[in-house]
């Protein structure tokens, strides 16, 4: 075992960079699909091949049956604006937003055509019709000229009918024309004589609104009726605005204006006051037509002479007692005004509510005569309104008879100029043979044929899903590729590929193998590292037995003791292989007949040793299931260094599946071209849910140059000392 890691270090220091990291793997999903595309193009080329020659076929029957054909072609344009004597301008149909469109319409219409094939008939019945001729008529880009053709087979056909579908159309045009004039000038002048009729009952209308009605006088009454509102609506406001006044004031009394800081009056000043008080009452009296405004100026000054003669008693009270003479003579004087005040403010409140009585009544009356004169008004007003309704309305009646007998006028001098808005500016020309572009025809051919085939390949490669390079292995599935088996020749005898030697000419094929035996111990740690591994696949003929054979031989070469088991029961070639005689092995061991040391089989490579499998048995899958598979998988174990099982497929037989989770690995094999990315998705699936231990995948029959794969090992001078 010392030996076996000593031999294995030293290969993989030539096998891994002098860092210790392992070289990056480009995976790059376009790469992938191009090698894929390039695969199929160059697998199914002949599909292409043979889409272009069948649309190159077909486009040749076609052109061979073709018939000749002639065209005549033939120019029509647009008259524009004719001049008149007059001055007046008359523009033909060019009013119509679809003007073009219309004309090429009516050219090639079915009726048009049909009139025009009956025409030549009629004038030329020596010439052969041709029921298939095509008529067809367009608007030169930004032009007022139409282009018109005919094909047909009989070139002389093709030349009359174009002349005939010109003549026919501009007849057509004329019959319309004239029928559309005919009948617009029939409604025209059926409208004119109802319009008069109408004229004549509103004008009698009229006429019976002013004898029953002065207008005139209507009018003045009107305009007076509007100015006595007027001044009735302000006459009104103006007493509204005295009534509200009055009302504020009996809420808010008349109050003494004069505030305690007023001069002081001397006592002499007093009976001067008192004296002038009882004369402006004098005068108050006499004069009562002074009004509420008055009165209110008297309660406020007789209010002053009082508060006066407050302040005055106060300040004689500083110096002398209520009982002297001037203190009393005080305050007679205050209680007598205080009674004259209170008489004046009862005369003022009875002048207000006589005066606020008086102003309800106006108020009253002025909105009963505003009622009146404003139905008075209303009613004058839509006397006037249905006055003018009536001239308006004739008026009206009569501009529109106008604009009718002026447009009458324009149709009768249209129909009688008989202009023509569309003329004939080249006459059909003599019917020329058609070119057909067969060589354009035989392009569109082998571009249709070239569409078609790379098509069906699309359609070929998104169907297929079977590996094609490493970077399929990366892609789809998250187990490490540990390793690749390049594309190997077959011996022309037993067609397999012969088995790996230590001297092996196979340089490069040998080297991938000690990729993968060194992939299988250092990409674990010692307590990790699979000593027993099930090789095992998802379909036969995808190389597991090679694989299994070669990966022993390469271990063996390292040193160490290994030993593989042909666990294929039923198909398994293992004694083929290496030449030994398979009348005896694993499955008479599982049957108890022999014990398996003595069915193992030395081979012609040292330190490899081989358990074939035996006779063949038809229960494979429930020998694998007994405790002598444990045993062997125990011992065998102890006593080499690697054990290696070669099973069969997991979907040919469940024998891989029933000892999958009883040894420390699985290594998968996969085969480029052969296995399905599906099918081996599935495998890998069962053996998980069965507790497998998947280390990883090898890729077989990997060709150079595919995506992700790499020629390390063509270097062939280095496979012996020099």
């Amino acid at each position: 075992m010392g030996e076996y890691l000593g031999d294995v270090m030293s290969e993989s220091t030539g096998n891994f960079p002098a860092d210790g990291l392992a070289t990056e793997r480009p995976s790059s999903q376009t790469g992938a699909q191009f090698y894929r595309v390039k695969f199929f193009a160059r697998r199914y080329w002949w599909i292409v091949a043979l889409a272009i020659m069948l649309g190159l076929g077909i486009v040749d029957f076609l052109c061979l049956r073709d018939v000749p054909e002639y065209v005549s072609s033939a120019r029509m344009t647009v008259s524009g604006r004719v001049a008149l004597p007059q001055g007046e301008m008359y523009d033909a149909g060019l009013a119509l937003a679809n003007f073009y469109g219309t004309q090429v319409a009516l050219m090639k219409s079915q009726q048009t055509v049909s009139q025009a094939v009956d025409r030549v008939a009629t004038l030329h019945p020596e010439v052969d019709a041709d029921p298939n001729a095509e008529v067809d008529a367009g608007q030169e880009l930004r032009t007022a000229i139409f282009d018109l053709k005919v094909t047909s087979t009989n070139p002389d056909y093709a030349k009359l009918l174009l002349d005939s579908v010109m003549d026919t159309y501009l007849s057509s045009k004329r019959e319309w024309k004239n029928q559309t004039t005919d009948e617009a000038v029939s409604a025209i002048t059926e409208e004119i004589s109802h319009l008069d009729a109408e004229i004549r009952n509103d004008e009698q209308e009229l006429l019976d609104f002013q004898k029953s009605n002065n207008v005139v006088f209507i009018e003045e009454q009107s305009s007076s009726a509007a100015t006595y509102l007027v001044g009735l609506n302000s006459e009104l406001a103006r007493l509204t605005k005295d009534h509200d006044l009055l009302v504020l004031q009996d809420q808010e009394p008349v109050t003494n204006t004069t505030g305690s800081g007023s001069a002081v009056p001397d006592p002499q000043a007093a009976d001067t006051d008192k004296k002038a008080g009882a004369a402006d009452k004098k005068t108050d009296d006499a004069m009562p037509g002074n009004g509420i405004d008055q009165n209110t100026n008297i309660i406020r000054a007789e209010e002053d002479r009082i508060e006066k003669l407050k302040i005055l008693r106060d300040q004689y009270g500083l110096d002398l007692k209520d009982a002297h003479p001037k203190m009393k003579d005080l305050a007679e004087s205050i209680a007598k005004e205080q009674k004259f005040l209170e008489v004046l403010k009862a005369q003022g409140q009875s002048d207000r509510d006589i005066h606020r009585t008086d102003l309800e009544l106006q108020i009253k009356n002025l909105g009963q005569q505003i009622k009146v004169w404003n139905d008075k008004s209303l009613e004058l007003s839509q006397r006037l309104g249905t006055y003018q309704e009536l001239k308006n309305k004739i008026t009206r009646e009569q501009a529109l008879y106008n604009q009718l007998a002026s447009s009458i006028q324009n149709v009768d001098l249209n129909k009688s100029l008989d202009q023509e808005d569309v003329i004939i500016m080249e006459a059909a020309s003599p019917a020329g043979l058609i070119s057909h572009n067969y060589l354009m025809r035989l392009l569109y051919g082998f571009a249709g044929g070239l569409a078609v085939g790379s098509a069906i390949i699309f359609l070929l490669i998104q169907l297929d899903d079977k590996i094609n390079s490493p970077l399929d292995i990366e892609e789809h599935f998250d187990y490490p590729l540990l390793g690749e088996i390049p594309l190997a020749r077959l011996d022309k005898k037993s067609k397999r590929v012969p088995l790996v030697s230590g001297d092996d000419e196979r340089y490069e094929f040998l080297e991938y193998h000690r990729d993968i035996r060194s992939a299988l111990f250092f990409g674990n740690t010692v307590e990790t590292r699979a000593r027993s591994l099930v090789i095992t696949s998802a379909a036969p003929g995808e190389g597991k037995s090679t694989l299994a054979a070669n990966l022993a031989a390469t271990f063996a070469f390292s040193g160490i003791r290994v030993l593989l088991i042909d666990a294929d029961l039923r198909r398994g070639i293992q004694h083929t292989i290496f030449g030994v005689t398979s009348k005896l092995g694993l499955s008479n061991y599982l049957q108890g007949e022999v014990p398996w040391r003595e069915v193992v089989r030395n081979t012609r490579i040292p330190n490899l040793d081989l358990l074939p499998r035996g006779k063949v048995s038809g229960r494979a899958g429930d020998l694998l299931l007994t405790a002598a598979t444990d045993y062997l998988i125990q011992e065998s174990a102890a006593e080499y260094d690697m054990v290696l099982w070669d099973t069969a497929p997991l979907f040919a037989a469940h024998d891989a599946a029933n000892l999958s989770s009883r040894v420390e690995g699985i290594l998968f094999m996969a085969r480029v071209r052969h296995s399905s990315v599906n099918l081996v998705r599935a495998a890998l699936s069962d053996l998980v849910q069965r507790n497998a231990r998947i280390v990883g995948i090898v890729l077989n029959a990997v060709k150079t140059g595919s995506p992700g794969h790499y020629q390390k090992y063509r270097y062939k001078e280095y496979s012996s000392a020099p």
